[in-house]
């Protein structure tokens, strides 16, 4: 690989990739000896996590593209092989087996549903020593299933999300907060930082309320009742998937909207879409990834995506950091000077990416990257606009791999 943060689009969009969207074949794992090195990309391409694993199987396609037409890494082209994982953690670990024991890849990249990221991490990339770059937000913690050498994780966890977040809506927005969540680990464990760390209470603001749910809801309006009676200024909704629409739309049915603040940290291009215009104007996320980040990376990032998979498909942060998994490996490889699963670990950590986020870089510490947050505002057509760039923030975890 030529370079690192420079790109020849022309190039790229022409270049032939070595893409196996069908089982590859075994034995070699791209090492030393092999003419290409093989990677895996496990998503789910279909299934109710499509929305998300799709664009997500694009952006590691494109960034393999890249980086073959840049050369490759140590002179060899990369040969993907994509699998699909249906959304189904039996699937997923049938195929996560496959690529690492049949196709012998050097790494896999993919994945939403923390289920079933916790149960490839456990069953196959521990168990087989596969590096695994997961690439979406997640609850962080000390268990194996996000704690080990073989996990390595671009999406943010809840110190990285919320730490200046929490703030910042209490300075410009008031002073009372209301948290409402869906009863799962991701949002219980970020519940628990908030209040373990005191980030309301030191930013001079009060908890006035929470609500912790089921999935299936439909009806908010006990909820939202209890809303309106606390006389909260921020509502922080922790609400996946359709369950998000139905609670800003009734938000907004009953009125709320005229004297609170909806923050979340649960929208990106790919899920704003579905909310209707007038409802989804207004509401604060904080992230990892904007599609609307003014750099020149990425503009160019944008600019080849959309040239090769067209205008439709919006880029999240989840989608943003397969891509740039793909070039943190690929620069860990080149740094190690061999085709090696453990030469690239050893030297992940030592390698910093320009990525269409900002530079970014793994912690030696628990493997976690260390991202820039932006604080943005939803736009009526379902971009964000950036209010606020913190910078890079360190991944905070329980996990510490120089303990292990």
């Amino acid at each position: 690989m030529k370079r690192m943060k420079t790109r020849i689009l022309a190039a790229t969009l022409a270049a032939a990739t070595l893409v196996t969207l069908t089982a590859g074949c075994s034995g070699g794992g791209g090492g030393d000896s092999a003419e290409t090195i093989k990677i895996g990309s496990l998503n789910h391409v279909t299934g109710v996590g499509a929305p998300w694993g799709d664009p997500m199987q694009k952006a590691i396609e494109l960034a393999v593209e890249e980086i073959n037409a840049d050369g490759g890494v140590l002179g060899k082209q990369i040969e993907l092989i994509a699998e699909d994982d249906n959304t189904d953690t039996d699937m997923a670990l049938q195929k996560a087996k496959k690529l690492a024991l049949e196709d012998e890849v050097q790494a896999i990249f993919g994945g939403v549903w923390s289920s079933i990221r916790a149960a490839v991490v456990t069953n196959v990339a521990d168990k087989y020593k596969v590096p695994y770059f997961y690439p979406t937000y997640n609850e962080g913690g000390g268990s194996l299933a996000n704690c080990s050498r073989y996990y390595i994780c671009t999406g943010m966890i809840p110190n990285q999300q919320i730490e200046e977040f929490i703030p910042y809506l209490i300075e410009n927005y008031g002073k009372k907060i209301y948290l409402v969540g869906i009863d799962e680990v991701f949002i219980t464990e970020s519940w628990k930082y908030i209040e373990e760390n005191k980030l309301v209470e030191k930013a001079g603001g009060e908890i006035v309320g929470k609500d912790l749910t089921s999935w299936e809801v439909g009806d908010w309006s006990s909820c939202l009742q209890r809303i309106k009676e606390s006389g909260a200024d921020i509502v922080y909704p922790y609400i996946g998937g359709s369950e998000m629409i139905n609670f800003v739309k009734q938000f907004y049915d009953f009125g709320l909207n005229e004297t609170m603040t909806l923050a979340s940290v649960y929208l990106d291009e790919t899920f704003v879409p579905d909310f209707p215009a007038d409802l989804r104007e207004g509401i604060l996320c904080s992230a990892s990834y904007f599609q609307s980040i003014d750099t020149p990376r990425n503009k160019e990032f944008i600019e080849a995506f959309q040239a090769k998979y067209g205008t439709d498909i919006g880029i999240s942060n989840a989608v943003e950091g397969a891509y740039t998994s793909v070039y943190l490996w690929a620069a860990a490889v080149e740094k190690a000077g061999k085709v090696d699963r453990e030469a690239m670990l050893d030297a992940l950590p030592t390698v910093t990416v320009d990525a269409p986020s900002g530079e970014i870089r793994i912690s030696e510490v628990n493997n976690h990257a260390v991202l820039h947050s932006y604080i943005a505002e939803c736009q009526a057509d379902g971009q964000f606009k950036v209010l606020v760039d913190l910078g890079e923030i360190e991944p905070i975890s329980a996990c510490d791999l120089r303990k292990k």
